[in-house]
């Protein structure tokens, strides 16, 4: 299994499904990286947890990290918000890389208010180091 320097953990599983890969480590970081162009779909949704049973369920440190121009549907905003739907979650971070993405996730936390922990990061060092503070 090959260790992430930045997680400082060992990759357990990845499966990439075309428009989005996901990645499950030992430290119950469950990273999903949207790809450039895509958009994160109920079915994408139903992927992810699939992968996340196929390899023993439980609860994940999110991290969603979204490539340029990809975005999610509006009844997945709804559905992650929701404290009776997104089971598996810990806390969400949403890992960005434009001004346009900041925007819509910010905006995605005012309105839908979610009831897990989420923030919204510019880089993935600092998804980790929250990630690594919530969990100390």
């Amino acid at each position: 299994m090959p260790f992430n320097e930045l997680l400082k953990t060992r990759l357990v599983s990845e499966k990439d499904i075309g428009t989005t890969i996901f990645r499950l480590y030992d430290n119950r970081i469950y990273h999903v990286i949207i790809k450039k162009g895509e958009r994160v779909t109920m079915e994408v949704v139903e992927e992810g947890y699939k992968f996340l049973n196929e390899n023993g369920g439980g609860l994940f440190y999110n991290v969603y990290e979204f490539h340029s121009f990809s975005d999610v549907d509006p009844e997945v905003r709804e559905w992650s918000a929701s404290s009776t739907n997104n089971s598996y979650t810990i806390l969400d971070a949403i890992v960005i890389n434009s001004l346009p993405q900041k925007i819509l996730a910010d905006f995605y936390i005012r309105f839908n208010n979610p009831v897990k922990p989420t923030k919204v990061f510019m880089s993935m060092d600092k998804a980790y180091e929250w990630i690594e503070a919530f969990r100390n």
